[in-house]
């Protein structure tokens, strides 16, 4: 959990800098979608489903991410997500049950489709770490174990104002790319800009 507060710090730490060089002052528009050249605060809210043989092991699961987004250029931004998904059990046997809960630490860029000030249609794509906590009961005993993995995903989306909806799909472990797959959707809000 240290090394996902420390990745995160290290993000809003650079993408901070990044805007120390801008010393001009900007207003708050009522779109913060809309603004350029600012460093916009978010958080996503989503449902997740595991698909292919990691649904074997995993049951569908909830989860909430920080997000950070720089507009680089007029239609491209360098984005930043990182949270936590709960994920609930799946039952596998009669009294043997086993999750996955995952801590996403996640580096990407949006590309909005059309040249309209940072609204309407976006496609997504981030790679970065997935701490995939697994945990595991069997005949009354249970067990636990803790795995960093690298993965990587795309989606699309549609920013409305400070609001966006989006549908994504994650590899959460390159190594086994088929066998660690989820879709998630959800809801983003963007509640700062500086």
């Amino acid at each position: 959990m240290n090394k996902v507060i420390t990745t995160a710090a290290v993000i809003l730490c650079l993408a901070g800098s990044a805007r120390a060089g801008d010393a001009r002052t900007s207003h708050r528009s009522t779109a913060l979608a809309g603004s350029t050249h600012q460093v916009l605060l978010g958080v996503d809210a989503d449902f997740a489903l595991p698909l292919s043989s990691y649904s074997d092991i995993n049951g569908p699961g909830a989860g909430a991410l920080l997000t950070v987004e720089y507009p680089l250029i007029e239609q491209v931004s360098l984005t930043a997500r990182a949270g936590f998904q709960y994920h609930f059990n799946k039952n596998i046997a009669t009294g043997n049950d086993v999750h996955v809960h995952s801590v996403p630490v996640l580096l990407g860029a949006k590309y909005y489709v059309m040249q309209n000030d940072r609204q309407g249609l976006f496609a997504a794509a981030e790679l970065g770490m997935f701490d995939l906590m697994t945990g595991a009961t069997f005949g009354g005993a249970s067990g636990s174990s803790n795995d960093v993995k690298f993965g990587i995903g795309a989606g699309v989306g549609y920013q409305w104002n400070q609001w966006n909806a989006r549908l994504n799909l994650h590899s959460h472990d390159m190594g086994n790319f088929g066998d660690a797959l989820m879709v998630t959707g959800g809801i983003g809000y963007q509640f700062a800009a500086f």
